[in-house]
């Protein structure tokens, strides 16, 4: 799960009830993470997926 640190929505209290083994990534940024930080939330999501031995693969 990644969330922003300014998000005024509020973080899940019990995530882990529901998403077993739930990796949680902050970053500096308000809800709208992919539009704010593109390159942070790119390298989380790319660290995740190389952890769970998935290739990532990009195209164009």
């Amino acid at each position: 799960m990644i969330y922003g640190d300014r998000d005024l929505v509020a973080r899940s209290e019990n995530l882990t009830e529901f998403v077993p083994n739930v990796e949680v990534v902050s970053l500096d940024c308000g809800h709208r993470i992919q539009q704010e930080k593109p390159e942070e939330t790119n390298r989380a999501i790319t660290k995740w997926l190389e952890q769970q031995n998935r290739p990532c693969r990009r195209t164009g």
